[in-house]
């Protein structure tokens, strides 16, 4: 399996450039994820299958997974981030035991479920 890597969805494009320069100083590999291997699980992603795997219900919301970082590699990363003053990105999450097994999609809706219900908690 791939070491230090960051699976990138719907962050291509000049406006995400500031993104992948923050990456590459944290030397951390970059793999974009593609519409059509949504369907595929995040592990056979990360593992760079060539298979095809679309989903019914495609997204265009930034995410990002965070593969085999340790906890210091990953604090020091979102401080870059937020010192690079990026594009916001709530979309994010850390491959586990767990997530690995699911596709994007599945991870997609998890995310949003989550999100939505923080910004509900900061509503109230």
């Amino acid at each position: 399996m791939a070491g230090e890597t960051v699976l990138l969805y719907n962050c291509s494009g000049p406006q995400w450039s500031k993104l992948r320069q923050v990456f590459v100083m944290q030397k951390l590999r970059m793999k974009a994820v593609e519409r059509d291997q949504y369907g595929l699980s995040l592990a056979q992603v990360l593992e760079g299958s060539q298979e095809k795997a679309g989903v019914e219900e495609e997204f265009s919301d930034p995410m990002l997974v965070f593969c085999s970082l340790t906890g210091p590699k990953l604090d020091q990363l979102l401080g870059a981030m937020k010192r690079a003053k990026l594009p916001p990105i709530p979309l994010k999450a850390v491959l586990t035991p767990t997530n690995r097994d699911w596709n994007s999609q599945q991870l997609w809706q998890e995310l949003r479920r989550e999100y939505q219900a923080m910004q509900g908690q900061r509503g109230k």
